[in-house]
Protein backbone atom coordinates (compact mmCIF):
# COMPACT_ATOMS: atom_id res chain seq x y z
CA UNK A 1 0.00 0.00 0.00
CA UNK A 2 2.86 2.71 1.01
CA UNK A 3 4.23 2.10 -2.84
CA UNK A 4 1.17 2.55 -4.44
CA UNK A 5 0.62 5.58 -1.87
CA UNK A 6 4.35 6.87 -2.91
CA UNK A 7 3.96 6.05 -6.83
CA UNK A 8 0.85 8.08 -6.80
CA UNK A 9 2.83 10.92 -5.27
CA UNK A 10 5.68 10.61 -7.42
CA UNK A 11 2.91 11.11 -10.54
CA UNK A 12 0.98 14.21 -9.12
CA UNK A 13 5.02 16.43 -8.84
CA UNK A 14 5.31 15.00 -12.22
CA UNK A 15 2.77 16.86 -13.86
CA UNK A 16 3.41 19.72 -12.07
CA UNK A 17 6.88 20.04 -13.48
CA UNK A 18 6.45 19.03 -16.63
CA UNK A 19 4.25 22.05 -17.80
CA UNK A 20 7.23 24.17 -16.15
CA UNK A 21 10.04 22.87 -18.04
CA UNK A 22 7.75 22.37 -21.56
CA UNK A 23 6.70 23.96 -23.99
CA UNK A 24 3.01 26.10 -23.48
CA UNK A 25 0.12 23.43 -23.68
CA UNK A 26 -3.23 23.94 -25.10
CA UNK A 27 -6.26 24.00 -22.83
CA UNK A 28 -7.53 21.08 -24.37
CA UNK A 29 -4.40 19.10 -23.73
CA UNK A 30 -4.05 19.88 -20.00
CA UNK A 31 -7.97 19.27 -19.79
CA UNK A 32 -6.83 15.79 -20.81
CA UNK A 33 -4.34 15.01 -18.79
CA UNK A 34 -6.34 16.20 -15.96
CA UNK A 35 -8.99 13.68 -16.43
CA UNK A 36 -6.15 11.10 -16.88
CA UNK A 37 -4.68 12.28 -13.41
CA UNK A 38 -8.28 12.22 -12.16
CA UNK A 39 -9.28 8.75 -13.53
CA UNK A 40 -5.56 7.35 -11.98
CA UNK A 41 -6.22 8.69 -8.64
CA UNK A 42 -9.44 6.74 -9.00
CA UNK A 43 -7.72 3.92 -9.72
CA UNK A 44 -5.84 4.40 -6.94
CA UNK A 45 -7.90 5.04 -4.39
CA UNK A 46 -10.00 2.13 -5.63
CA UNK A 47 -6.75 -0.08 -5.01
CA UNK A 48 -6.06 1.39 -1.59
CA UNK A 49 -9.55 0.18 -0.84
CA UNK A 50 -9.46 -2.86 -2.12
CA UNK A 51 -5.49 -3.46 -0.51
CA UNK A 52 -6.81 -2.94 2.64
CA UNK A 53 -9.61 -5.32 2.60
CA UNK A 54 -7.13 -7.53 1.38
CA UNK A 55 -4.54 -6.95 4.37
CA UNK A 56 -8.18 -7.34 6.76
CA UNK A 57 -9.12 -10.79 4.99
CA UNK A 58 -5.16 -11.72 5.49
CA UNK A 59 -5.79 -11.31 9.13
CA UNK A 60 -8.84 -12.89 9.59
CA UNK A 61 -7.34 -15.38 7.23
CA UNK A 62 -4.56 -15.90 9.32
CA UNK A 63 -6.53 -16.05 12.37
CA UNK A 64 -8.93 -18.55 10.81
CA UNK A 65 -5.40 -20.65 10.40
CA UNK A 66 -4.92 -20.34 14.25
CA UNK A 67 -8.90 -21.96 14.87
CA UNK A 68 -8.07 -24.61 12.59
CA UNK A 69 -4.58 -25.70 13.69
CA UNK A 70 -6.20 -25.41 17.32
CA UNK A 71 -9.19 -27.06 16.70
CA UNK A 72 -7.40 -29.88 14.42
CA UNK A 73 -5.42 -30.11 17.88
CA UNK A 74 -8.12 -30.75 19.96
CA UNK A 75 -9.95 -32.87 17.21
CA UNK A 76 -6.78 -35.13 17.05
CA UNK A 77 -6.62 -35.02 20.90
CA UNK A 78 -10.30 -36.22 20.41
CA UNK A 79 -9.65 -38.81 17.86
CA UNK A 80 -7.04 -40.57 20.53
CA UNK A 81 -9.04 -40.56 22.95
CA UNK A 82 -11.67 -41.92 21.07
CA UNK A 83 -9.63 -44.89 19.62
CA UNK A 84 -8.58 -45.49 23.43
CA UNK A 85 -12.65 -45.41 24.38
CA UNK A 86 -13.14 -47.58 21.62
CA UNK A 87 -10.31 -49.99 22.61
CA UNK A 88 -11.26 -50.19 26.36
CA UNK A 89 -14.93 -50.50 24.90
CA UNK A 90 -14.02 -53.47 22.90
CA UNK A 91 -12.30 -55.22 25.79
CA UNK A 92 -15.40 -54.76 28.19
CA UNK A 93 -17.38 -55.84 25.31
CA UNK A 94 -15.49 -59.24 25.52
CA UNK A 95 -15.54 -59.34 29.55
CA UNK A 96 -19.30 -58.57 29.27
CA UNK A 97 -19.98 -61.93 26.91
CA UNK A 98 -17.31 -64.06 29.00
CA UNK A 99 -19.14 -62.84 32.20
CA UNK A 100 -23.11 -63.62 30.08
CA UNK A 101 -21.50 -67.01 28.99
CA UNK A 102 -20.71 -67.85 32.39
CA UNK A 103 -24.03 -66.51 33.83
CA UNK A 104 -26.11 -68.25 31.45
CA UNK A 105 -23.89 -71.62 31.80
CA UNK A 106 -24.68 -70.98 36.01
CA UNK A 107 -28.41 -70.12 35.30
CA UNK A 108 -28.71 -73.53 32.96
CA UNK A 109 -26.87 -75.61 36.06
CA UNK A 110 -29.35 -73.75 38.43
CA UNK A 111 -32.40 -74.71 36.34
CA UNK A 112 -30.98 -78.43 36.48
CA UNK A 113 -30.38 -78.03 40.03
CA UNK A 114 -33.69 -77.08 40.67
CA UNK A 115 -35.18 -79.70 38.28
CA UNK A 116 -33.09 -82.25 40.66
CA UNK A 117 -34.04 -80.87 43.85
CA UNK A 118 -37.65 -81.11 42.95
CA UNK A 119 -37.21 -84.53 41.67
CA UNK A 120 -35.66 -84.94 45.39
CA UNK A 121 -37.96 -83.10 46.98
CA UNK A 122 -40.61 -85.57 45.74
CA UNK A 123 -39.03 -88.53 46.40
CA UNK A 124 -38.38 -87.30 50.07
CA UNK A 125 -41.93 -86.56 50.40
CA UNK A 126 -42.86 -90.42 49.06
CA UNK A 127 -40.24 -91.91 51.48
CA UNK A 128 -41.60 -89.66 54.29
CA UNK A 129 -45.05 -90.92 54.11
CA UNK A 130 -44.15 -94.66 53.71
CA UNK A 131 -41.78 -94.20 56.83
CA UNK A 132 -44.41 -92.81 58.77
CA UNK A 133 -46.54 -95.62 57.26
CA UNK A 134 -44.05 -97.94 58.38
CA UNK A 135 -43.63 -96.52 61.84
CA UNK A 136 -47.14 -95.77 62.42
CA UNK A 137 -47.41 -99.99 61.61
CA UNK A 138 -44.15 -100.23 63.94
CA UNK A 139 -45.64 -98.63 66.53
CA UNK A 140 -48.07 -100.80 66.56
CA UNK A 141 -45.92 -104.58 66.44
CA UNK A 142 -46.16 -106.65 69.49
CA UNK A 143 -42.79 -107.68 70.83
CA UNK A 144 -44.29 -111.11 71.22
CA UNK A 145 -45.84 -111.31 67.98
CA UNK A 146 -42.33 -111.10 66.37
CA UNK A 147 -41.20 -113.84 68.60
CA UNK A 148 -43.90 -116.30 67.12
CA UNK A 149 -43.55 -115.35 63.71
CA UNK A 150 -40.02 -115.81 63.64
CA UNK A 151 -40.43 -119.10 65.93
CA UNK A 152 -43.03 -120.00 63.27
CA UNK A 153 -40.58 -119.72 60.38
CA UNK A 154 -37.89 -121.55 61.53
CA UNK A 155 -40.10 -124.55 61.75
CA UNK A 156 -41.64 -124.05 58.74
CA UNK A 157 -38.12 -123.80 57.58
CA UNK A 158 -36.94 -127.21 59.37
CA UNK A 159 -39.79 -129.13 57.81
CA UNK A 160 -38.71 -128.05 54.47
CA UNK A 161 -36.02 -129.51 54.77
CA UNK A 162 -37.16 -132.85 56.47
CA UNK A 163 -36.75 -131.93 60.08
CA UNK A 164 -38.69 -132.10 63.06
CA UNK A 165 -40.10 -129.04 64.86
CA UNK A 166 -38.60 -127.92 68.00
CA UNK A 167 -40.84 -127.35 70.55
CA UNK A 168 -40.82 -124.01 72.94
CA UNK A 169 -38.54 -123.83 75.49
CA UNK A 170 -39.50 -121.93 78.64
CA UNK A 171 -35.69 -121.79 80.07
CA UNK A 172 -34.69 -121.29 76.50
CA UNK A 173 -36.76 -118.17 76.43
CA UNK A 174 -35.41 -116.19 79.35
CA UNK A 175 -32.04 -116.76 78.00
CA UNK A 176 -33.06 -115.69 74.96
CA UNK A 177 -34.63 -112.38 76.04
CA UNK A 178 -32.06 -111.31 78.73
CA UNK A 179 -29.70 -111.37 75.76
CA UNK A 180 -31.90 -109.38 73.63
CA UNK A 181 -32.15 -107.05 76.99
CA UNK A 182 -28.34 -106.27 76.89
CA UNK A 183 -28.53 -105.83 73.40
CA UNK A 184 -30.95 -102.70 73.80
CA UNK A 185 -28.95 -101.73 76.36
CA UNK A 186 -25.70 -101.81 74.93
CA UNK A 187 -26.58 -101.02 71.58
CA UNK A 188 -24.46 -103.49 69.54
CA UNK A 189 -25.12 -107.07 68.48
CA UNK A 190 -24.03 -109.56 71.33
CA UNK A 191 -24.26 -113.35 71.62
CA UNK A 192 -25.22 -114.92 74.73
CA UNK A 193 -23.47 -116.49 77.02
CA UNK A 194 -24.82 -119.97 77.08
CA UNK A 195 -24.05 -122.72 75.56
CA UNK A 196 -26.33 -123.63 73.01
CA UNK A 197 -26.82 -122.70 69.19
CA UNK A 198 -28.32 -119.50 68.85
CA UNK A 199 -28.51 -116.24 66.64
CA UNK A 200 -28.77 -112.54 66.84
CA UNK A 201 -30.33 -109.99 64.71
CA UNK A 202 -32.32 -106.05 64.65
CA UNK A 203 -34.85 -104.65 63.09
CA UNK A 204 -36.12 -101.27 61.86
CA UNK A 205 -38.58 -99.90 59.82
CA UNK A 206 -40.63 -102.80 59.27
CA UNK A 207 -44.52 -102.57 58.91
CA UNK A 208 -45.22 -105.98 60.14
CA UNK A 209 -44.12 -108.91 62.37
CA UNK A 210 -43.92 -111.43 59.62
CA UNK A 211 -41.95 -108.93 57.78
CA UNK A 212 -39.59 -108.70 60.71
CA UNK A 213 -39.30 -112.30 61.18
CA UNK A 214 -38.64 -113.12 57.14
CA UNK A 215 -36.62 -110.15 57.17
CA UNK A 216 -34.27 -112.38 60.12
CA UNK A 217 -34.44 -115.15 58.56
CA UNK A 218 -33.06 -114.00 55.25
CA UNK A 219 -29.79 -112.98 57.10
CA UNK A 220 -29.76 -115.90 59.54
CA UNK A 221 -29.65 -117.57 55.82
CA UNK A 222 -27.06 -115.80 54.34
CA UNK A 223 -24.67 -117.03 57.32
CA UNK A 224 -22.11 -120.31 57.60
CA UNK A 225 -23.59 -121.21 60.79
CA UNK A 226 -27.03 -121.08 59.82
CA UNK A 227 -27.01 -125.38 59.12
CA UNK A 228 -25.82 -125.60 62.87
CA UNK A 229 -27.93 -123.19 64.55
CA UNK A 230 -31.38 -123.72 62.83
CA UNK A 231 -31.11 -127.27 61.12
CA UNK A 232 -29.58 -129.20 63.61
CA UNK A 233 -31.25 -133.05 64.26
CA UNK A 234 -29.80 -132.54 67.49
CA UNK A 235 -32.05 -129.77 68.46
CA UNK A 236 -35.58 -130.01 70.65
CA UNK A 237 -36.52 -127.31 72.02
CA UNK A 238 -36.34 -123.11 70.91
CA UNK A 239 -36.73 -119.94 72.04
CA UNK A 240 -36.90 -115.99 69.99
CA UNK A 241 -36.54 -113.19 72.81
CA UNK A 242 -37.70 -110.08 71.35
CA UNK A 243 -36.84 -106.28 73.27
CA UNK A 244 -37.93 -103.28 72.00
CA UNK A 245 -35.94 -100.36 72.64
CA UNK A 246 -36.91 -96.84 70.43
CA UNK A 247 -37.54 -97.73 67.38
CA UNK A 248 -35.31 -101.12 67.26
CA UNK A 249 -36.48 -104.44 67.83
CA UNK A 250 -33.67 -106.69 69.32
CA UNK A 251 -33.97 -109.91 68.41
CA UNK A 252 -31.94 -113.33 70.00
CA UNK A 253 -33.23 -116.82 68.48
CA UNK A 254 -31.74 -120.10 71.14
CA UNK A 255 -32.03 -124.05 70.61
CA UNK A 256 -30.87 -126.76 72.31
CA UNK A 257 -31.64 -130.49 73.50
CA UNK A 258 -33.28 -129.08 76.57
CA UNK A 259 -35.71 -126.55 77.14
Amino acid sequence: MRKITILSMLLVMALFIVPSCAPKVSPQEYDRVSNELSAIQSQLASLQGKLAEAELLQAQNEELNKQYDTAKSEFEAMQAKYEDLNAEYDGLNEQFDTVKSKFEAMQARYEDLDAEYDGLNEQFEELSEQYNIIMEGAAGIDEEDIEQAVFKLVNQERENNGLDEIAWGGNLYKWAITNSRSMATNKRLEYSEYIGWQDIFWATGYGTAERIASAALAVWKNRQQYERNFLNTGANYGAVGVHKSGEIFYITYMADYFR
